[in-house]
Order: C-alpha cells, then sequence, then structure tokens
C-alpha cells in the first residue's frame, strides 16, 4: 500500500487528516485507471446483480460480491502497518465528522469554491496539471470524493481555530491542526477491538464507531487498484481451483493447507536473512497471523496447483516433459553466470529526453572502464554513474543470468555467453573478473562485470522447474489473468 505524501500542491491548503486521506487517494490511484470510489455492497433483488454495485468481480459465469472480497482485505490488510494508518486516518475523519456536527459547523458552497480556487491556483503554478478538474482526471478521482474530502479539511481548519482561539484571518498551520486532533483523540480515548472483530466493531472514540464494513470500503478506496484487482484475480482462481476437484474433501483440503504452512515455515527457518526469526514472528510483524494465512487464497491457490500437478504427474512424465522442451528449461533455468551492469542512456539520434548519442555514451564506458581494477571498483563506478535505478540500487546486480533471462535484453545475454564459450574454448570454465563492454542495446549502452559461474541443476533441482511451470499453466488454464473484469475496470 501507497502511504501518504507529506509534500503536494495542496498541503498549504488542507488540514491534516483530510489531506492525508486526499493524497492517499490521490496517489494510490495515479495513473492505474481507478475512475471512481468503489461503491458500497448492496442487498439487491435484482435478477442479473451488476459489476459495481452488486458485484467486485466476474469472469465469464463466475462473480465475486463485494462481501467476499471485503473480507479478504481485512485480513489480509486490516492489521498491516499501513492497514492501521488507514484505519487511523478513518477514525480522525469520523471524529472531525462528530465535532462538526456537535459544533453545527457548517461548510458553505462559497467557501468550498473559494478554496477550490485557491487550489487551481496551486495546481497551475506547479504546472502539474492545466487545472484542478485536469489534476483530479489524471489522478483517477472523482469531483465529488475531492469535495468530500476538501469539506472535511475545511471542517478540521474550522474546529482548530475555534480552539485555538484564532479569528477566521489569522494564519494556521498543518502542524497546529494535527496536534490538536492528537489532543482531541488523546481526550475522547481510541479503544481498539480484538481482530477479527467478531461483534462488528473495530475501533471506538466516545460515540464514533468503526464498523468491519466501513473499514473494508475504506481499505478499497486506499489500496492500489493493482492489489485490488490481484486479490479478485486470486478468489476467483480459489474458486475455479475447487471446482474442479470435487473429490476433495475438507478434510484433505485441510490437510493440504497445513503442509503448505509447514513448507513455508520450514523455507523461512532455512533462509539465512531472517536469522533464526520464526515465521509466526514474520507474520506478526506484517499484521498476519496463521489464521490469516490459513484464510488467505494465495496459499490455498499454491497447494492445490501443486496437488493437483503432483497427481497427474510422476518423474517419468517430467522427464517425458523437460525432453521435449529443454530449450525453454535450459534457458530459463540452466547454467547462468552472475553479472553486473553500469548502464548510460543512448539514443541514435539525441533528444530532450536522451541527449547522448550511442557514440557518446561509449566514449564515456570507455573512460571508465579505464579505472576498473575490482569488483569494488565497478560497483562504486556504478553507485555514482549509472542510469538505470533498479541495478544501481543494487550495486548493479542483474543477478544471475541465464540464456533466457527475462529483462535482461538479448543482446547483453549473447555477450556473456559468448565470453564463457570462449573460455571454454581456452580451457578455462570461468569468467569471473572480466569486464565486457561498452555493449549497445535498445535503450543504451552498458559495460558488464562477470562473477561466478553458475552450473545446470541437477535433476532433482530442474524436475520443480518443470512443475512449477506445469503449475502455472494450469492456472492461466482455468483463469486467463485478462479474463477478470474488476469494478475498477469495467
Amino acid at each position: 500500500m501507497t502511504r501518504p505524501a507529506t509534500s503536494t500542491p495542496l498541503s498549504t491548503a488542507l488540514g491534516s487528516a483530510a489531506l492525508r486521506a486526499l493524497t492517499w487517494v490521490l496517489i494510490c490511484t495515479l495513473g492505474m485507471g481507478q475512475v471512481e470510489e468503489p461503491p458500497t455492497p448492496q442487498d439487491s433483488a435484482k435478477a442479473s446483480p451488476r459489476l459495481g454495485t452488486d458485484l467486485a468481480a466476474r469472469s465469464d459465469d463466475t462473480s465475486l460480491s463485494f462481501e467476499e472480497l471485503d473480507e479478504l482485505l481485512l485480513w489480509r490488510y486490516g492489521r498491516s502497518p499501513d492497514g492501521q494508518a488507514a484505519l487511523k486516518q478513518l477514525i480522525e475523519l469520523h471524529v472531525l465528522e462528530a465535532l462538526a456536527t456537535d459544533a453545527k459547523i457548517e461548510i458553505s458552497s462559497s467557501d468550498l469554491s473559494r478554496r477550490w480556487s485557491e487550489l487551481e491556483a496551486d495546481i497551475k503554478a506547479s504546472g502539474v496539471a492545466e487545472d484542478l478538474p485536469a489534476y483530479l482526471a489524471q489522478s483517477g478521482i472523482t469531483r465529488e470524493t475531492f469535495l468530500e474530502y476538501l469539506r472535511l479539511a475545511l471542517v478540521h481548519e474550522a474546529l482548530t481555530r475555534a480552539a485555538l482561539g484564532l479569528q477566521p484571518g489569522e494564519p494556521i498551520t498543518g502542524d497546529q491542526q494535527s496536534t490538536w486532533l492528537e489532543s482531541v483523540l488523546a481526550a475522547r480515548g481510541v479503544e481498539h477491538q480484538v481482530h477479527p472483530w467478531p461483534d462488528g466493531i473495530v475501533v471506538r472514540s466516545a460515540e464514533v464507531e468503526i464498523t468491519r464494513g466501513v473499514f473494508a470500503e475504506h481499505l478499497r478506496k486506499m489500496l492500489p487498484p493493482d492489489d485490488l484487482t490481484a486479490a479478485c484475480h486470486q478468489l476467483i482462481l480459489q474458486r475455479r481451483l475447487l471446482a474442479r476437484m470435487p473429490d476433495l474433501s475438507a478434510e484433505a483440503m485441510g490437510r493440504l493447507v497445513e503442509e503448505g504452512i509447514e513448507r513455508r515455515r520450514a523455507s523461512t527457518e532455512d533462509d539465512p536473512r531472517y536469522q533464526g526469526v520464526s515465521y509466526e514472528r514474520l507474520l506478526e510483524a506484517q499484521g498476519l497471523s496463521i489464521e490469516a494465512v490459513r484464510r488467505d487464497p494465495a496459499l490455498a491457490i499454491a497447494v492445490l496447483s501443486r496437488f493437483w500437478i503432483d497427481r497427474a504427474h510422476d518423474d517419468a512424465s517430467l522427464r517425458e516433459i523437460y525432453a521435449a522442451e529443454r530449450a525453454l528449461f535450459d534457458g530459463a533455468y540452466g547454467e547462468g553466470v552472475e553479472s553486473l551492469a553500469l548502464v548510460l542512456k543512448a539514443a541514435k539520434l539525441p533528444n530532450d529526453l536522451v541527449p547522448r548519442s550511442f557514440e557518446d555514451a561509449e566514449v564515456e564506458l570507455v573512460e571508465l572502464r579505464s579505472k576498473i581494477g575490482s569488483i569494488a571498483d565497478f560497483k562504486r563506478l556504478t553507485a555514482e554513474h549509472s542510469e538505470d535505478p533498479v541495478s544501481r540500487e543494487r550495486g548493479g546486480s542483474l543477478g544471475i543470468v541465464t540464456r533466457d533471462t527475462k529483462g535482461v535484453p538479448e543482446s547483453v545475454r549473447k555477450s556473456i555467453f559468448a565470453a564463457l564459450d570462449a573460455a571454454r574454448s581456452a580451457g578455462v570454465d570461468d569468467v569471473s573478473g572480466t569486464i565486457l563492454g561498452p555493449l549497445r542495446f535498445g535503450g543504451g549502452t552498458l559495460l558488464l562485470a562477470l562473477g561466478q559461474r553458475r552450473p545446470a541443476p541437477t535433476w532433482e533441482e530442474m524436475a520443480t522447474k518443470v512443475q512449477g511451470e506445469l503449475r502455472r499453466r494450469f492456472l492461466v488454464e482455468l483463469l486467463p489473468p485478462d479474463s477478470v473484469v474488476t469494478w475498477l475496470n469495467q
């Protein structure tokens, strides 16, 4: 989940609680196609439930209700750090609404129009959009939702002014508003209920209550659309998997789930990154629990697809599939070489976005190459000069590159294995320390530093890759990724 921004063109005009809500929505929906806030699930007597009104998602004859999606969101995100941030935000907004009602504070249309004009001036001055409607359109938020948050921002400001004895014309800061609201919440008390909130109440503050349904609806607004789409896809896929296995009893399913949890626990214990931290503690740090994992469709998908393939294929049939598609499996999972890259962007014809030609980039790389005496030098120069942010953050590492590694340009892969083949022709099966380049690819030029060669895997290791590919194909057959339509992209 994306966290609220701390600085936006709106920061001088909106109060802290409403600003966080608005900014979070804007960030989460930016460029992702969410054009309206999700509707609240409603009981419907209509013969054909409608997507966006009654249903969260649909794929052919399989439908998913908002209630089903919300249950997953509450278990998956409700106790996570970002979910708790969203809950804090939600209680602040509801408390502001309650206080405004008690104080009989009403925001007039002229107040909203005035603040709208101020914000629009900020937007135009910043150059991020032609005007405020254009900014909202490109951010994927409706005018109605924006105006509601803007109204709450003005409520927050009015309540803080009254509490601090400030006159309408006196300046007020976001810190003053935040401090006041925090003091109000401390005085009222915020009582969090025990997850999974069986009585339906998530949190209370005096007379304000946040229910499971309200919290779930807020999570749907706050979570990035990609996360929501993935959740819908997983829930529908889980249903399709269970329908494909009508002979699987509830008891057998329970055993598969527990076996899947044990595999994850063992993997955690064997991973040196966790330094002996238990699986349960890692889950707790994410706001999860073993029960949340049991209920998550991601685990069900993993164990059911494994069960299906294990039931359908023995070692002999896996070997046959490997032999028939050896180029695919060896290219993706066979021998590889640890590789690092220092990248400079370049173009055949320099332009405003890429002002450097291939030839100019190659001159720069030749000069940099002359300064490389070790892998440590390569990593240092990469941190200073590389223009590929993803690999630069990893010291230039591309990981283990195989003959068909996705995401690595073909010209780069061919150069790596040409160097390996040349070394073998000279009787050496090692290319560690080799520097290659400058090498051109579609977006620029680069230098490569080669590390240790990873040998081809044993059959036992390759068999797990074959099984994994078969599981992937099985799941795509059951539910092609582009077959799911959600309320977000209807």
